[in-house]
């Protein structure tokens, strides 16, 4: 896939923000050799690269008037408080040169777990390959784990082209159990104290 953009030539907040409301996403493109260049892309195209090829995708940019480059997403800056991605870096991909990326991991099959819960500590995997090689996401099925099961970094396969840099001893996913409701504890009524006749007391006076 192919992105058009444009050079950028304008800096600073206030043009940033003209760049959002014509539906621009400021980005940079930089990598070995290749002298950083401020570009501006179109947050439609970018919207459809990345619900395709997910956020490790592989695209080319072709620069107006200038080069065509393939690139990776390193980072992404998104808004807080609204679905919208403000900036991007890009890295240009040279052939034969390995990655290092992270990748989301999928739980599935966690409905078919009867008895305790299923609780996901790590979320992305670490890995060093080359651009090729990168998958969209590894998946960690635990249908048939019961309460204390657990797998780890090292119980995900992946092809023998990755190199995973997590700690393979990293928990992904445990099925805990289900916490003890705590009894109610009912407060015990407080006697209240007899009140003094005003007779007995003079009597006694």
């Amino acid at each position: 896939m192919k992105i058009n953009a444009t050079l950028r030539t304008e800096v600073g907040s206030s043009a940033a923000s003209r760049f959002r409301r014509e539906k621009k996403v400021t980005a940079i493109i930089n990598g070995k050799g290749v002298t950083s260049t401020p570009i501006l892309l179109d947050s439609k195209e970018l919207d459809v690269i990345l619900k395709k090829l997910g956020k490790n995708a592989i695209f080319d940019v072709v620069v107006q008037d200038g080069d065509t480059h393939q690139v990776i997403i390193k980072e992404i800056q998104s808004a807080t408080l609204i679905d919208q991605i403000l900036d991007v870096e890009l890295q240009v991909v040279k052939k034969g040169e390995k990655l290092t990326v992270t990748v989301p991991i999928h739980v599935e099959n966690a409905e078919k777990v009867q008895r305790g819960i299923v609780s996901q500590t790590l979320n992305e995997l670490e890995i060093e390959t080359l651009p090729a090689n990168i998958p969209t996401s590894f998946t960690v099925d635990v249908g048939e784990l019961e309460i204390g099961d657990a797998i780890s970094v090292a119980d995900i396969k992946v092809a023998k082209t990755i190199t995973v840099l997590s700690d393979l001893e990293q928990s992904v996913v445990s099925v805990l159990p289900p916490s003890a409701e705590e009894p109610e504890t009912v407060a015990e009524p407080v006697e209240a104290a007899e009140p003094e006749l005003i007779g007995e007391k003079e009597e006694e006076a």
